[in-house]
């Protein structure tokens, strides 16, 4: 057992410088090793706080945005509301004011046509008139007679049918 003996007290002796140099390695390099990555750490927190921050103030502004909008679309649509308002009650305007210049037209237009039908009337009535004194009165009347008919008939037909 002397070989063995000598040999586990060197094992024994290099296993406890093994790990006392792990372990001083261990102290010396692990706290830079854990302080860096404590510091990425700590920068990715604050970032993400930064973010979450950023994140806010962009969804607070939206919610302002879309609330402008919705008030933004109500003045638009009472505007539109509105303008067809006035749309309507010009085109209503414009529709009377057509209908009455439509009907006075026509109303004229009617007036002339009973002023022409009364004219011809009495062209005919004159013609059939003058057709009958002639056949009925050949020989009785004279022509100064007849002329003298024939004027006064006219006349009387030119003064709507008045004796003066």
């Amino acid at each position: 057992m002397g070989q063995l003996g000598e040999l586990f007290s060197n094992n024994l002796i290099n296993w406890i410088l093994l790990v006392l140099i792990l372990a001083y390695m261990w102290v010396k390099l692990t706290p830079s090793l854990f302080s860096s990555r404590e510091e990425k750490i700590n920068g990715a927190l604050k970032e993400a706080e930064k973010a979450r921050l950023e994140g806010q103030d962009f969804f607070q502004k939206q919610e302002a945005r879309i609330a402008n909008a919705e008030e933004e679309s109500k003045s638009i649509l009472e505007e539109a509301a509105k303008m067809a308002a006035t749309m309507k009650a010009e085109i209503t305007a414009q529709s009377e004011a057509e209908a009455k210049a439509l009907s006075e037209r026509i109303s004229q237009q009617i007036k002339a046509e009973q002023r022409q039908a009364i004219t011809e009337m009495r062209s005919r009535t004159a013609t059939v008139a003058v057709r009958l004194a002639e056949a009925s009165l050949p020989g009785a009347i004279t022509s100064s007679a007849k002329d003298r008919l024939l004027t006064e008939f006219v006349e009387q037909l030119d003064n709507g049918g008045i004796k003066k």
